[in-house]
């Protein structure tokens, strides 16, 4: 697909937004990678990317040295075609997303560009329509949400292929310029462009989240089931995604769902109902199920080691995911905090994250190598289903192991 050559801003480097350059640039666009964090930035100068994302070092290395990709602490001057924000929205314990980073890139951008779009945060909706009641906001510029639905481990891919850009709108009457340059920007060959408010925009993000959340609750608790039944879960999960109108996506029983965005869209799609009077059963009761489901497992191990004080356990995997070096919140490191305060002494291994995890639990023992951890060990735990595990992750260890 031929992409008309655009000079964009892509405000936050975070996964969204470095992805999201890298792809632009790859269609040829000229991006400006704007990140205020003087250590993020300061890698960037020098190449480095500051976690850990499949194929996008290599990425990022080419659309750098081609000059298509500059990072930058601060917009360019001059006028920009385009203006993609990607910064993020932290929710506090209530499940409350905090906008002030929406807001505050709002205002800069609502001066630089006639066409602007929000590409990351899930309730960005609120935050602009905040920001544009404000003196400095242009009748003038063109305000959309864009949805950045990436799933960390493959965020490259998606941008390059997506499955569908969704696109939201702020005005009664849509900027159709605007739509086709946010349009033209961040699709691929036959990708499928929805346009629709902005707030359903966001939930559409926000509620598909939540359903893979759905789904990963279900296949954990009929494991669970299983279990105490003495049935081999694996035939049982196959045989429901082999119905079309269910499938297999997100349905392998794990130790429970963690990272920066499930738990998030959970809580927030839960407090969204709840503030204004819907029950919200079925979120609230994911949030709930999964943090049974963990501390289930964590009561699994000490069982089956008679008691965790004095025990040696190997870890193997504290991402909270494969392909990633992301700690937020992982379930393996929560059950890491579970067996060292049982007493447990914990060898853990991680091929990216071990270095994240440890500064979140500085008494954490991580070993450079599988080896290391297994060595004397009395049992080992598969937390992060990463490559090198997964001949040990089949339906019956998936089982008993609780493999992530």
């Amino acid at each position: 697909m031929a992409h008309a050559r655009i000079t964009t801003a892509v405000v936050g480097a975070g996964y969204v937004g470095l992805a999201t350059a890298v792809g632009l640039g790859e269609h040829g666009h000229d991006v400006v990678l704007v990140e205020r964090d003087p250590g993020r930035l300061s890698a960037l100068a020098t190449g480095r990317i500051p976690f850990h994302e499949p194929g996008l070092p290599e990425g990022y290395a080419a659309q750098s040295r081609s000059g298509k990709v500059v990072p930058s602490a601060d917009l360019p001057r001059g006028r920009l075609d385009l203006i993609l924000i990607c910064v993020g929205t932290p929710v506090d314990d209530a499940g409350l997303p905090n906008l002030s980073d929406v807001e505050h890139a709002h205002q800069v951008s609502a001066c630089r560009s006639r066409w602007f779009s929000m590409r990351n945060p899930e309730h960005a909706a609120r935050g602009v329509r905040n920001a544009a009641r404000s003196p400095v906001h242009h009748r003038h510029v063109a305000a959309l949400r864009s949805p950045g639905e990436l799933a960390q481990g493959s965020a490259l891919q998606e941008i390059r292929q997506p499955t569908r850009v969704v696109i939201g709108t702020f005005q009664d009457r849509p900027d159709a310029g605007a739509i086709a340059r946010v349009s033209d920007a961040l699709t691929g060959p036959d990708t499928p462009v929805l346009v629709m408010r902005a707030e359903e925009a966001s939930l559409v993000k926000n509620a598909s989240n939540v359903f893979l959340a759905l789904r990963l609750t279900f296949a954990n608790e009929v494991a669970g089931l299983a279990e105490d039944l003495g049935v081999d879960v694996g035939p049982v999960l196959d045989g429901i995604g082999l119905d079309p109108r269910i499938g297999r996506a997100y349905m392998r029983p794990s130790y429970g769902f963690g990272g920066s965005c499930l738990p998030k869209e959970v809580r927030s799609m839960s407090s969204e109902g709840l503030d204004r009077g819907l029950p919200m059963h079925l979120t609230t009761g994911i949030s709930q199920a999964n943090a049974d489901h963990q501390q289930r497992f964590g009561r699994r191990i000490a069982d089956a080691v008679g008691g965790l004080a004095g025990k040696r356990i190997a870890l193997l995997g504290l991402a909270f995911k494969d392909d990633t070096d992301d700690v937020r919140p992982s379930p393996a490191l929560q059950l890491a905090a579970r067996l060292i305060n049982g007493g447990a002494d914990l060898r853990a291994h991680d091929p990216a994250a071990g270095e994240n995890a440890r500064r979140v639990l500085p008494d954490l023992a991580v070993v450079p190598t599988v080896e290391g951890a297994l060595l004397g060990a009395d049992a080992a735990v598969i937390a992060t289903e990463w490559p090198y595990v997964r001949p040990w992750t089949g339906p019956r260890c998936a089982r008993r192991c609780g493999s992530h």
